[in-house]
């Protein structure tokens, strides 16, 4: 059987004397010898078994069989060219796909800093984003079909690498109107007797657990409403008075109007968060977007603050809805 790897290889110096005719011009081009076209060229015709072109001293001229043979085989040479071109791109991770679980919104905050600044660095990589909870997102990246998962928490998982990336600070979100709401920060004693709405999906199945933790007792337990809809539409429900919820540093700026933030004055509420892959991944891309949040990670705290102050809804020093 032929070497497919060789005569591929030897079909570039065919070509490009057919489109030169010339061995020589041929030759310049490809910035080799005259003589090493031309034995590479006798190789490939030997291997085919007919000449390919006639020599003489004007040049070199495709014979009828050159002719149609190479007709034929430039449009597999130039898919093959390309095809190398993708799967080297793909192994240095400038192409590819990139499936990332996430929980927090992408408004502002740490993940909104990553998912930019690899954009811009990695414009050629398809990336395709998975909202669900956290149990959602580690399930489906052990089944494969996430790179990469997003979740609050320091999760352990075998065969998995867990990296703490950054943290945010823990607000309560409550109705202007609130008689808490004149308050600067809150204390969890302060609203252990409020009920408390949380979503379904997303984060929400975290905070309902977080606030069992921190508000349950022997002798009390929480009132913790659970609804079926959006963070946005939860919003809503906390500015028409059907309860309190809790946010974190990078949803602020999804707030709606008759919202107030307080922060909780115990050192302890901040949320921890990681990034979490499989210890087998040969994704090339998936390394980019590592370092890429590594590096994030680094000055996250800075950049987090001014991303948020920036945004015309939200106050930071005092947890108020700015008017628009």
């Amino acid at each position: 059987m032929p070497d497919l790897a060789l005569d591929l290889r030897f079909l570039r110096y065919a070509l490009a004397a057919a489109e030169s005719g010339s061995f020589r011009q041929a030759a310049l081009a490809l910035n080799v010898s005259q003589s090493t076209v031309s034995r590479r060229i006798q190789l490939l015709e030997h291997r085919l078994g007919f000449l390919l072109f006639r020599r003489d001293r004007k040049g070199a001229h495709l014979t009828q069989d050159g002719e149609n043979f190479l007709k034929e085989a430039a449009p597999g040479v130039d898919q093959i060219r390309r095809a190398i071109q993708v799967a080297s791109a793909r192994n240095r991770g400038e192409h590819g796909e990139l499936k990332i679980g996430i929980l927090a919104s992408l408004t502002t905050g740490y993940l909104h800093l990553v998912l930019k600044e690899f954009r811009h660095r990695y414009s050629g990589v398809k990336v395709t984003l998975h909202e669900g909870t956290v149990h959602e997102n580690l399930h489906q990246l052990a089944l494969g079909s996430l790179d990469i998962v997003f979740v609050t928490g320091e999760p352990m998982i075998a065969g998995h690498i867990s990296e703490k990336l950054w943290t945010e600070r823990i607000y309560v979100v409550l109705p202007s109107d609130h008689s808490l709401a004149r308050r600067t920060d809150l204390a969890w004693q302060d609203v252990r007797d409020e009920a408390f709405i949380v979503t379904s999906g997303g984060p929400g199945p975290e905070v309902h657990d977080y606030l069992l933790r921190r508000l349950s007792d022997l002798s009390f337990r929480p009132r913790v409403d659970i609804h079926n809809v959006s963070r946005e539409s939860l919003m809503n429900l906390v500015a028409i008075g059907y309860g309190l919820t809790l946010t974190s540093t990078s949803s602020l700026a999804t707030a709606v109007p008759g919202l107030v933030f307080r922060r909780l004055s115990e050192a302890a509420e901040e949320l921890p968060s990681s990034g979490v892959w499989s210890e087998n991944s040969t994704n090339a891309a998936l390394k980019h977007l590592i370092k890429v949040a590594r590096k994030m990670a680094c000055d996250y705290a800075d950049k987090a603050l001014s991303s948020v102050t920036c945004c015309p809804c939200v106050d930071l020093s005092t947890g108020n809805l700015i008017a628009m």
